[in-house]
């Protein structure tokens, strides 16, 4: 008999693994992001010249709700489907921050490849555009930060650190909000 078929049966978590869940929704979630992605570069949105602000704005708080979503999603099904219906807050953290690498090592993979082979001319125009919004005797430090930003080593380890912080934040609060303690054994 499963879990699911005897509901006062509790589930050992040390035997389940949280990477088929994370590599689930995680892959989803960078695949989206490489959809959005491509749409955006195709349709002129990621051309620095060109760029609206506010569009942008609005797509960076698309990604973040997206991003919650697919956490919360990915720590439910863990929970209900892989758990039996209980779950620790540091087990949900696990599940969200596992998600977060997934997202942020396919991001990172996916950036190296955009930035590398579909537009590398992006790069190079917005270190111009950085360069030439420089404020006088800041050349030098925007210089520095252009060159970073643009690297093709730090752009897509950033990417991960990004993610991974992220990640972070948003599993603390979804974890503390779906933890659920086991029902006692009757």
């Amino acid at each position: 008999m499963t879990t699911l078929d005897d509901p006062r049966r509790i589930v050992d978590p040390s035997g389940i693994s949280v990477w088929p869940t994370a590599i689930r929704y995680g892959g989803i979630l960078a695949g989206i992001g490489i959809v959005l992605g491509l749409v955006m570069y195709l349709s002129g949105m990621l051309d620095p010249e060109t760029a609206n602000q506010a569009v942008s704005g609005g797509l960076g708080c698309l990604s973040s709700i997206l991003t919650i979503v697919f956490f919360v999603l990915a720590i439910k099904k863990h929970r209900d489907v892989d758990l039996g219906g209980s779950i620790s807050f540091g087990r949900a953290f696990g599940v969200g921050m596992a998600t977060a690498l997934i997202y942020g090592a396919i991001s990172a993979v996916w950036g190296i490849i955009f930035n590398n082979l579909i537009a590398p001319d992006i790069m190079e125009r917005t270190r111009e555009m950085m360069m030439t919004q420089a404020q006088p005797g800041q050349e030098e430090m925007m210089e520095m930060i252009a060159n970073i930003m643009t690297n093709p080593i730090i752009g897509p380890l950033a990417t991960l650190a990004g993610s991974l912080l992220m990640g972070a934040i948003f599993s603390l609060i979804i974890a503390a909000i779906m933890k659920k303690d086991p029902a006692p054994n009757v």
